[in-house]
């Protein structure tokens, strides 16, 4: 009798992976945009999925991959300069990585890695090319390219994991992200973890009645809630893998609820 509400759950799991992997995250920043209207906020258009172009002072045009505030860095930084009043491209100047290193007398200093420049004649021909490993970057304050950080709720499995590539990469501790991946992958199975739970209780429950059930569930949904969130607390933390962290509820409330499908009076 337990097969075809299994298989049910199963279909459901997979649907909510199907979201997650396609309209999901793209529904949440346009829930979050509007929540930000209601609240008399202006909404952040710009992220990390979008990437950045930025205007400068001087009238140079900036193009970054990814900006850390907490570090001050910027990731794939493309520098255009311009001339003829901005009908040319003048040098593009290009670094993997560049991090604010302000000095005395130079309030706008970048330590910039990984560079290279190209000087451009107005016909678009290279004039010079030159390539440095570490050189300084003259360019605006952090606070310019400030963006909204990236948040695993507003992307979907394959784009978290994409950014989680570049970011290791680059070097940045990427533990958090990895939780959050995993807890993509592993958040569908609750569809089954909570048949499986509810199938035993089903048959137990018998004269107790319906509202013994639903007191019964909304226990378990809190409780393996509070499992969830503990164990992503303990991976993002770094006491255990992520991995672990992600799956070990279902783990044990699937090996709980395999005991009581077992174990259960028919």
């Amino acid at each position: 009798m337990a097969v075809p509400i299994l298989g049910a759950a199963l279909v459901a799991g997979g649907a909510l992976f199907a979201l997650e992997q396609t309209i999901l995250g793209e529904w949440n920043r346009k829930a979050d945009s509007i929540k930000a209207v209601m609240n008399g906020v202006a909404p952040a258009t710009l992220d990390m999925l979008t990437r950045q172009w930025v205007v400068g002072s001087q009238g140079n045009i900036y193009h970054y991959n990814y900006f850390d505030p907490g570090n001050r860095t910027l990731l794939g930084l493309s520098v255009f300069e311009f001339s003829n009043g901005m009908r040319s491209i003048a040098r593009r100047s290009y670094a993997e990585r560049a991090r604010y290193e302000p000095a005395s007398g130079h309030p706008d200093a970048w330590r910039a890695e990984e560079t290279w420049s190209r000087d451009l004649t107005p016909s678009g021909d290279t004039r010079k090319f030159s390539a440095d490993p570490v050189t300084q970057f003259t360019l605006e304050p952090p606070s310019y390219f400030g963006t909204r950080q990236p948040e695993p709720q507003f992307m979907s499995y394959s784009q978290l994991r994409t950014y989680i590539e570049q970011l290791r990469t680059s070097g940045f501790d990427v533990i958090a992200q990895q939780v959050a991946l995993e807890r993509k992958a592993s958040f569908p199975f609750v569809t089954v973890i909570m048949t499986l739970l509810a199938v035993p209780f089903a048959v137990s429950a018998g004269r107790r009645g319906a509202m013994y059930g639903v007191g019964a569930g909304i226990v378990i949904a809190i409780t393996y809630w509070v499992a969830f969130s503990v164990f992503a607390a303990l991976g993002t933390g770094g006491v255990v893998a992520p991995t672990l962290a992600a799956w070990a509820p279902n783990l044990l409330f699937g090996a709980g609820a395999a005991y009581l499908l077992l174990t259960v009076r028919t």
